[in-house]
């Protein structure tokens, strides 16, 4: 008996019809092409999503650190300008005509509203005030030392002075600008100018992104996000805050580091991630940076970018589809 040779020539595998052997080998096709979409999607995604933020964020850095150099080039000048003023060189050297004094506690009071500064106050070389532009407040500068301030020791150096730092007697933020007042003889005191920069805070607290602005040594002083202020990006070292306390800066004041993990820093970038406060989960954040030599700040901007996320999930749904309605055809 002549057993008939079978026609068909496709590979059979036990139990498996060779129809739905095929339709098997184009689903793994399709799933294997469908992961490589996904995935090439997303690092496009992200890939251009990022620099667009990056982008977006050297725009807005560079915006902010000229609207802070105005604020601060407004006043650099004025230290100096009253340093020449005659009446205040006459009062050093002689601060025990008290009707002198009191002519110039109402003076640097009418220069002080003219220009809008928060305090105007005169030292003599041993740092105690003699003068100031709040002589009728409760707790005026009248009396108060500060030779411990590092504006005033610049000053005393023959240099514009420069430093930020809360008040001790008022206990109020505010940059410092000091100048050494002269005669022939040399430095008889120091005149210093006190800006306030709160509404430097409240003009920025209304952006998409979060700024911080940092001292030279590390601790965050001006913030859109209230909870980080007085914090710090690392742990400060005990030498650190050592000085720090001893220039009484930031009086009463805990130094705790914020909770976070950072990637390397690139092009004054780096990727960290943040806790939020009132919130349980930490974002992840593009932080953006620029040192101002001339005021010794750090300028930071943190970008939340879970929106990318969003627009990463928003592609490969557009992509996928796509290549679902291809497959079908």
């Amino acid at each position: 008996m002549v057993q008939a040779i079978p026609t068909d020539t496709q590979p059979r595998v036990q139990g498996i019809n060779p129809w739905h052997w095929s339709i098997l080998k184009g689903v793994a096709l399709f799933i294997l092409l469908l992961g490589a979409v996904v995935y090439l999607t997303s690092r496009w995604t992200y890939s251009r999503g990022f620099e667009k933020l990056v982008d977006q964020g050297k725009v807005k850095l560079e915006l902010y650190i000229t609207y802070l150099s105005g604020v601060l080039e407004k006043y650099e000048s004025l230290p100096e300008l009253l340093a020449t003023d005659r009446l205040l060189v006459a009062t050093l050297q002689d601060p025990s005509d008290y009707q002198r004094i009191e002519t110039l506690n109402r003076y640097l009071e009418a220069i002080n509203s003219i220009s809008d500064t928060a305090d105007i106050y005169l030292m003599d070389k041993n740092g105690l005030t003699i003068a100031a532009s709040n002589w009728k407040d409760d707790n005026p500068f009248i009396g108060n030392n500060f030779s411990y301030r590092p504006y005033f020791q610049e000053a005393m150096q023959g240099r514009l002075g420069r430093y930020f730092a809360l008040g001790t007697t008022s206990s109020k933020r505010g940059y410092y600008f000091a100048f050494p007042v002269r005669d022939k003889a040399g430095i008889l005191g120091v005149v210093a100018v006190k800006v306030n920069i709160d509404t430097v805070e409240r003009n920025w607290a209304h952006r998409d992104e979060s700024y911080l602005i940092s001292d030279p040594d590390g601790v965050i002083f001006i913030t859109s996000t209230p909870e980080w202020r007085y914090r710090t990006f690392e742990p400060l070292e005990p030498a650190v805050e050592k000085k720090i306390i001893a220039s009484k800066r930031y009086p009463n004041t805990r130094f705790e580091a914020l909770s976070s993990e950072r990637g390397e820093i690139a092009d004054s970038r780096q990727i960290v991630r943040l806790t939020p406060p009132q919130e349980s989960e930490a974002r992840t954040y593009l932080r953006q940076f620029h040192f101002m030599p001339e005021a010794q700040w750090n300028v930071n901007i943190l970008t939340d970018i879970q929106m990318l996320q969003r627009d990463i999930l928003i592609n490969n749904v557009l992509a996928c589809s796509g290549l679902f309605l291809a497959f079908f055809l």
